[in-house]
């Protein structure tokens, strides 16, 4: 009786084992989804990061056009002001 307990707790041990080994490599299967859940997560978070950068980017550009253009509105505004002022002094000269 004594051989037979000791090979019943043998095949307990080794089924104990087999189911333990089963366990953590289901633990791993589940782990390893899980952070190819998170990195697909991180790259759509990136993309979108990118994404808004590059917009930002292209607004930073577009602002950078519009202030160029309103400066050299600015000064030819200025230039038509003398102009128009020289032109009027002139014109009053020549008539008085």
């Amino acid at each position: 009786m004594q051989i037979f307990d000791d090979e019943t707790r043998a095949r307990q041990s080794a089924r104990n084992s087999s189911n333990m080994l089963d366990e953590a490599y289901a633990t791993g299967v589940a782990v390893l989804s899980k952070y190819a859940e998170q990195r697909d997560r991180l790259k759509q978070a990136q993309r979108k990061a990118l994404d808004i950068l590059n917009t930002v980017g292209l607004s930073n550009s577009v602002l950078k056009i519009i202030e160029r253009r309103h400066r050299l509105d600015k000064w030819i505004s200025y230039i038509g002001m003398f102009l128009t002022v020289v032109i009027m002094v002139i014109v009053w000269r020549w008539t008085h």
